[in-house]
């Protein structure tokens, strides 16, 4: 996560992906279950876990949001302090099964411009580590 970039910057980027369909605004879903904050999630963990097919009906999507909200919401209410990068398990059936197995999600937490947090939850693969050398 760069942290040189200003926070006005981050949103106006976060609000270019969720109009460029990059992100998904799933913050009223997330309100519903005690979340105060703006919640996103990826393309790919939308198109993977919560809506694999094209015949899933609303009312499944509904509840593997649900399901997958509520596992983020149960893994920070656990935290003592928050990290920016949270990782987290969401009991999801992925494709091509149907048994729901345990998932490894990840929520990146970045502040908003008034300096409070957004969460962005993604799939394990779209996560990675940088290493800055100290010298």
């Amino acid at each position: 996560m760069r942290t040189d970039v200003p926070a006005n910057q981050l949103l106006a980027n976060r609000q270019q992906a969720i109009q460029a369909g990059f992100l998904i605004d799933v913050s009223l879903d997330a309100q519903k279950l005690g979340l105060t904050f703006p919640v996103t999630v990826t393309k790919p963990l939308w198109e993977i876990g919560i809506a694999p097919t094209e015949s899933i009906s609303d009312e499944e999507k509904a509840q593997r949001l649900r399901d997958v909200l509520m596992a983020f919401r149960l893994r920070i209410a656990s935290q003592a302090t928050l990290s920016p990068l949270i990782d987290f398990p969401a009991m999801l059936s992925m494709p091509p099964g149907e048994v729901p197995q345990p998932v490894p999600l990840f929520a990146l937490i970045q502040p908003d411009e008034q300096n409070r947090a957004t969460a962005t939850l993604l799939l394990p693969n779209e996560v990675s580590a940088t290493i800055i050398p100290m010298n």
